[in-house]
């Protein structure tokens, strides 16, 4: 099988999707940032997760800028002041090719901006719950965006400590101020579809998918393991990370190491978001996140696929 070329995982910097297509250099990008949190580190999980009682403490900050990962229904029901909304399905990315790839490159930096954030601005990102909040996280990570955190329990974890929710149907919409990203994109955190098919069979690297049984019973990549993404956080609301320790051995038991190079999936890449920010945080180096998933290895007849609960 050809290798990949322009989406190889080692293409850390790689050429910025938008406009004439120049990539502004990474220190230059950097410099005008002046965040309010430390940008993510592979294992440090207080560069991914705020408690809620510390971003409450942030709200009045003016480079924040909060993100409900949720229905916009569920939104106007209550939220975090301050906050705006978007739901997944606005970052979906079904065909991972490199025309694909590039023309939604493009769109989500767009998107980002309409939802008042720019290269300086500390986000913080939380769901109800569906621990989805990880979707924004990986694309954000994707766009070069460095400061960024997630909500550790979610809304229900903010409203357990009776913390300020607001239903003001008016604030709805993002704060103005976001303006489009020209930071260079982060290839390495995404898998496409022909780097998968090329990685099929190699002894270092392992596919997770992050469905339910049920869905890997009924296909799945060859040599996928199957830990279902729930299981990365504790089962009861407020629904906060599992600890390191837990998480280190819940993968180990299927041969998901450090070692080897992982590459999470599911169905439409929203669920082993959450696979790929937890392995990250636990200090996972090398990991990829096939956002095209299994929506498009099946799609392709001649692709092989396995059955049964066996890899």
């Amino acid at each position: 099988m050809a290798q990949p070329k322009a989406w190889s995982r080692r293409a850390i910097v790689g050429t910025a999707l938008c406009g004439g297509g120049l990539a502004l250099p990474v220190a230059d990008a950097m410099a005008r940032q002046t965040p309010l949190a430390t940008p993510a580190r592979a294992g440090d999980r207080s560069t991914r997760l705020i408690r809620s009682e510390e971003l409450n403490a942030l709200r009045d900050e003016a480079g924040l800028r909060i993100v409900a990962l949720t229905p916009e229904e569920a939104f106007a029901k209550g939220h975090i002041p301050g906050a705006t909304a978007v739901d997944w399905p606005a970052m979906e990315l079904g065909t991972t090719t490199d025309a694909a790839i590039s023309d939604w490159a493009a769109s989500m930096r767009e998107l980002v901006a309409t939802l008042g954030i720019d290269p300086a601005s500390d986000v913080v990102i939380y769901d109800d719950g569906t621990l989805f909040a990880a979707r924004l996280w990986w694309l954000l990570a994707f766009l070069g965006h460095e400061t960024k955190r997630v909500l550790d329990g979610g809304y229900p974890a903010w409203q357990r400590l009776g913390l300020p929710v607001t239903d003001d149907a008016g604030k709805t919409r993002a704060p103005a101020g976001g303006a489009v990203t020209d930071a260079p994109v982060r290839a390495d955190v995404l898998a496409p579809l022909a780097e998968v098919e090329a990685a099929l069979g190699a002894d270092d690297v392992v596919f997770v998918d992050a469905r339910t049984p049920e869905e890997y019973m009924a296909g799945h990549i060859p040599g996928a393991v199957n830990v279902n993404y729930p299981l990365n956080a504790e089962p009861d609301a407020p629904r906060f990370w599992k600890p390191d320790k837990a998480l280190i051995a819940l993968y180990a038991d299927v041969g998901v190491t450090p070692d080897k190079r992982i590459i999470p999936y599911c169905s439409t890449g929203v669920r082993s978001a959450v696979t790929w920010f937890t392995l990250g945080m636990i200090g996972f180096l090398d990991v990829s996140l096939f956002t095209g998933s299994w929506a498009e290895w099946s799609a392709h007849p001649e692709l092989p696929v396995v059955t049964g609960s066996q890899p």
